[in-house]
């Protein structure tokens, strides 16, 4: 098979989705760069070690198991022995006792070692069939010697079947896979009976992905597609939605799961619509989009407009009405039109899009560095010293901040610092509107139960911590919140249902030492750790030059 590049754009967004920090979206990510890889395509050379530090660095440290294992599967794709290697080993290690974890980490490293799987962990037994399964996922069965597997359908336990069924869906199958006496087609038809619902959505998986199948192995018939659990409804939707043959009932099912009460099933029905166009989809599409009230779906349906704005005039216009929009719903209306009309028109035409590109909207070099420099998680910190209170010098903290930032060498996530002094109250949502910030940072005064902003003349504006809350209630969009004011624990645990973490104190804070943590806290982020290491490291900073002001901090997860 010709190997074919991905785009500089799609790169970049790809890795804009694994800088998020958000489980999901990195998640997806893995697996568009897997569907990819699978299809033909590949990274730049440029790129592909970037990319590689920064899937290992997933496969060690994520939190989530879903992106751990994903970040196997893509270490398995893209990785090196010498690169990745120790990632998968330490993945191991670190999941064990997580089946679906460890037959990726051991279908990786038979990727690696070519077949030649090295001594595992001691503390990851792998039964043989599994550790067979697992490796087929990416070598040839010829490669692994015996390939004779006696497994029993009806006994075989749950996590064994989907082994089973990925090595199926990822066409590295040997035909009676499970049993001498019936093809891989029908097997999988059977399993879409399953008692366990996440066997059955394997099943439907295993017909999207396979070259060879088709509906006639699908073990779960469409009208039944409301009664299952959302996993189910989300494959067989992604299916349905790309392959159903008769229109009527194709129509029916994509009208119907548009309205599905379950966002995980919306969703798999906006992936299965990204490869999918035909005569009378367009109303349903136009009809869904403007009703759509979960981001995470609007951004699929972003994408499909994007896809196929040339099939119709209303596709276009909607395609722009999305991308004015801006932030997530424009990236993704831009993926969609890569290589297609809709780019240089959204280029030359879409002034919030043409501003963004400079001199450079001949090329993709322009939608690139957007995407790169959306891609920065954007910090904002609000200043305040009013003149009726005690002097600090927030701004000498954030200038040095800035220095200290700018000489890291790399930084995994890049972060963006914008900074207003005097902040007033009527200011607030006027900034987070205007600048968008994933981390907001309060530096200046604070009392139990609020925080001491300005009034225009620079006497003190108390903001109470109820108010805060309900700015933040509104928002929505802050991932962490970091209170570097005194007593501000109060205010803290106020704006937690809104926020993810909430950095505070519990009584004052040390001028002194203040601005250490800040630098500790926002290198460690750069660096790739999570909010949670980076509070430890900013307040260890602090503990060098006073324990008792290091035991101020307070870390608050909801």
């Amino acid at each position: 098979m010709t190997k074919k590049r991905i785009s500089e754009l799609e790169a970049a967004f790809l890795k804009f989705e694994l800088d998020s920090q958000d489980a999901r979206r990195q998640k997806t990510a893995l697996q568009d760069l897997c569907r990819r890889y699978r299809g033909g395509h590949v990274l730049p050379p440029e790129l592909r070690r970037d990319f590689e530090v920064h899937v290992g660095y997933l496969a060690v440290n994520g939190r989530d198991p879903k992106v751990v294992r994903w970040s196997l599967n893509t270490i398995a794709r893209l990785g090196t022995q010498q690169g990745a290697a120790n990632s998968v080993t330490a993945a191991l290690v670190r999941h064990g006792d997580s089946p679906e974890i460890v037959g990726a980490a051991i279908a990786a490293l038979a990727a690696l070692y070519r077949g030649v799987i090295p001594a595992l962990p001691s503390n990851a037994p792998v039964p043989p069939e599994v550790r067979t399964l697992a490796a087929m996922q990416t070598v040839n069965a010829a490669q692994l010697g015996s390939t004779q597997l006696k497994i029993d359908i009806d006994q075989a336990d749950a996590d064994l079947l989907k082994l089973a069924l990925i090595v199926i869906g990822l066409n590295r199958d040997i035909q009676n896979l499970l049993h001498p006496s019936f093809d891989n087609g029908q097997i999988v038809r059977a399993l879409g009976q399953h008692d366990d619902a996440t066997v059955r959505q394997y099943s439907v998986w295993a017909v999207i992905e396979n070259r060879v199948l088709g509906l006639e192995h699908l073990g779960i018939p469409f009208e039944r597609t409301e009664h299952e659990p959302e996993n189910v409804q989300a494959k067989l939707l992604e299916l349905g939605a790309s392959t159903i043959i008769d229109p009527t009932e194709r129509q029916n099912l994509i009208l119907a799961g548009s309205s599905f009460a379950s966002v995980l099933a919306r969703e798999g029905l906006a992936k299965g619509l990204l490869r999918s166009f035909y005569d009378g989809l367009g109303d349903i599409m136009l009809d869904w989009v403007r009703t759509e009230a979960e981001h995470r779906v609007r951004v699929l349906l972003a994408e499909h407009f994007g896809r196929y704005a040339d099939r119709m005039p209303s596709y276009e216009e909607m395609a722009f009405e999305l991308a004015l929009e801006g932030g997530d719903l424009r990236r993704y209306v831009l993926r969609g039109a890569d290589g297609k009309p809709l780019q240089r028109r959204l280029q030359i035409e879409e002034p919030v899009v043409a501003d963004l590109f400079a001199d450079d909207v001949r090329t993709q070099r322009g939608l690139i560095g957007m995407i790169q420099e959306e891609a920065k998680t954007k910090v904002l910190i609000l200043a305040a010293t009013p003149d009726d209170q005690s002097r600090i010098r927030p701004d000498k903290e954030v200038a040095e901040l800035r220095e200290r930032m700018a000489a890291m060498p790399s930084q995994k996530r890049s972060l963006a610092f914008d900074s207003i002094y005097a902040t007033r109250l009527d200011q607030i949502q006027q900034e987070l509107v205007r600048q968008r910030p994933k981390i907001l940072h309060f530096s200046g005064h604070g009392a139990p139960g609020c925080l001491m902003f300005e009034t225009t003349d620079g006497r003190t504006a108390p903001l109470e911590a109820d108010l805060l809350a309900r700015v933040l209630k509104g928002y929505r969009d802050i991932e962490c919140l970091v209170l570097h004011a005194c007593y501000a624990e109060e205010v803290a645990r106020a704006c937690l249902p809104y926020v993810a973490c909430v950095v505070g104190s519990t009584t004052t804070v040390n001028d002194a030492t203040a601005p250490r943590f800040s630098y500790l806290f926002y290198q460690s982020i750069a660096a790739g750790m999570g909010y949670e290491q980076a509070f430890e490291m900013g307040q260890t900073e602090v503990a060098f030059m006073s324990r008792n002001a290091a035991d101020a901090y307070k870390l608050i997860i909801r």
